[in-house]
Formats: structure tokens, C-alpha cells, sequence
């Protein structure tokens, strides 16, 4: 071909959005029915399958964020590239979403997956979860109290940046507050439900957790409780600390970690799938 004629669709392909060919966005996956209807997108790597996929949660206090934010959308198409599917879910947020109305909604992804993702290309036997943040805390909560639903892919790794692990130890967050719709006096039994380290079972699936050594929103000992309740549980839990990280900077500047996460997910994924009991999630509120 020519260069004169090569040039102009060499360019033109540079400014084509990566995987945007292997993009399902704004697919509907809660029921009929359900108190609201959300969203996900799904990225998948080329080739028929199955893949392995993984659930990404955004973050956003509860109450803000999007799984369109630029972090997510990279971490996405990072793990496209390592031929995993990763599917992006929307989830109740402020009054709305109040506990443990999020973690439900979530749940309802993992039911999309077992039942819709075969005939996409998606292994439901292989699935995990990654969130930062909020989103950390809600993939945590799915990966720590896998359900006996027979319905629902059954998550067997998490990927948890920026943990809220222990919400009981800020009482005096508004934020928190927020989000469980009252205080730890009045609720404690609730503020325990919605704090993963209380919800840790041998059952649990392994967790890869990072965090930034100068976050000052989310603070570093809320990683480290998380790892010390997964590993007193007999749960495999490996803390990866960015030094010089705070907490955005920590989401949108992971540098290793992504590809040491995508390791990790692929090291489970060749695992043979765990045969253990499963507790029951409540359902939405």
C-alpha cells in the first residue's frame, strides 16, 4: 500500500478507543422487579472462551462514582489484555444506597454472570472481584460471605485497594454514618455486618490487598486488619503497601500492582475451584 494511503489509517486507528469492539455497555442486569435497575458494562478479551471474569466495584464514599470513572476503565481493559472479561456494575448509592442495599445489588451481578455468561463467552466458575475504596469494601463483603445460592458465581478472589475493612472505627464519620443510616450506638450489630473483617470465615476467598503508606482518608491499619483477620481464619492474604501513595493517588497510580493483581487473579483462577459450605446473604432491604 502506499504511504500516502497507509499513513491516514494508521492514524485513524491510534485514535480508536482500546477494545471498544469487545464492549457491552449499559446492560441491565438486576431482575425485574428490583427496587432499582442498574447497569453494568462488560469488556471482554477477543476469542470465543470461556474467560474468566472479573467483577470491578467503583468507588465513591457510598454515595458518588461511576464504573465509567478512568481508573476502572483502565483496569478493565488491563485485564482484557490479559484475556480475562471484566464486568463493570453501577450499584445503589446515598439514602438509596444504603446498607446493605449495594452489597445486594452486587449479588445480582453474580447471578447475571451464572446465568448469562455462557452464551457470552464467560466462565461463571471463575470469577473474582476488584474494588478500591468503597468499591473495595463492597467486593470484600462478597468475598468474604460467599451465599449457597446455587444462581449466583461464587466469588474466589478479591482485589481490594484503599480498604474500609472495620467501619466501627469511625463512629464519628459522617459519611459512614451515611451509609448505614445510623449511628454504631444505636446499630452495632449493623456496623458489624458492614465491616468485612467481622464477616471473615475460612470459607473466605483469598485476597491481594494494597494500599497507600500515606493515605490519611482511609488509614493504613484498616489493610492490615483486613489481612490479620483473613490470615487468623486460615485465608491466604498478601498486603502490597504503595510507600509514597496517598488514597486517590493510590487509585489512579498503582504502577506494579495492576499486573501483580492480574498475577494473583490468574494464579487463583488455576486453582481447582474450593469445595466448602456457604453462608446465605439476606436479601435487599
Amino acid at each position: 500500500m502506499p504511504m500516502r494511503h497507509a499513513l491516514p489509517l494508521l492514524l485513524a486507528s491510534l485514535c480508536l478507543p482500546a477494545h471498544a469492539e469487545r464492549v457491552l455497555r449499559d446492560i441491565t442486569y438486576t431482575p425485574p422487579g428490583w427496587p432499582a435497575a442498574l447497569q453494568a458494562d462488560l469488556y471482554r478479551p477477543a476469542g470465543a472462551g470461556p474467560h474468566p471474569v472479573v467483577l470491578m466495584v467503583h468507588g465513591g464514599g457510598w454515595r458518588s462514582g461511576s464504573r465509567q470513572d478512568s481508573y476502572v476503565t483502565q483496569l478493565c481493559q488491563a485485564l482484557v489484555r490479559a484475556d480475562m472479561a471484566c464486568l463493570s456494575a453501577s450499584y445503589r448509592l446515598g439514602e438509596l444506597g444504603r446498607h446493605p442495599a449495594p452489597r445486594d445489588d452486587l449479588q445480582q451481578a453474580l447471578r447475571w454472570l451464572t446465568r448469562e455468561g455462557p452464551a457470552l463467552g464467560l466462565d461463571a466458575q471463575r470469577v473474582a472481584a476488584w474494588g478500591y475504596s468503597a468499591g473495595a469494601h463492597l467486593a470484600a463483603l462478597l468475598g468474604t460471605r460467599p451465599t449457597d445460592d446455587p444462581d449466583a458465581a461464587r466469588v474466589r478472589a478479591v482485589v481490594a485497594g484503599g480498604i474500609p475493612a472495620d467501619l466501627r472505627l469511625w463512629p464519628d464519620s459522617a459519611m459512614v454514618n451515611a451509609y448505614l443510616g445510623d449511628s454504631l450506638s444505636a446499630q452495632p450489630a449493623r456496623w458489624a455486618d458492614a465491616s468485612p473483617v467481622t464477616q471473615v470465615t475460612s470459607a473466605s476467598a483469598p485476597f491481594y490487598l494494597y494500599h497507600g503508606r500515606l493515605d490519611r482518608l482511609v488509614e493504613p491499619t484498616q489493610a492490615e486488619r483486613m489481612q490479620a483477620a483473613l490470615h487468623a481464619a486460615g485465608v491466604p492474604a498478601t498486603l502490597r503497601w504503595l510507600p509514597l501513595k496517598g488514597h486517590i493517588t493510590a487509585a489512579l497510580f498503582p504502577g506494579a500492582v495492576t499486573d501483580e493483581a492480574i498475577a494473583f487473579l490468574r494464579s487463583q483462577f488455576a486453582a481447582p475451584a474450593p469445595s466448602v459450605a456457604r453462608q446465605t446473604l439476606p436479601s435487599a432491604e
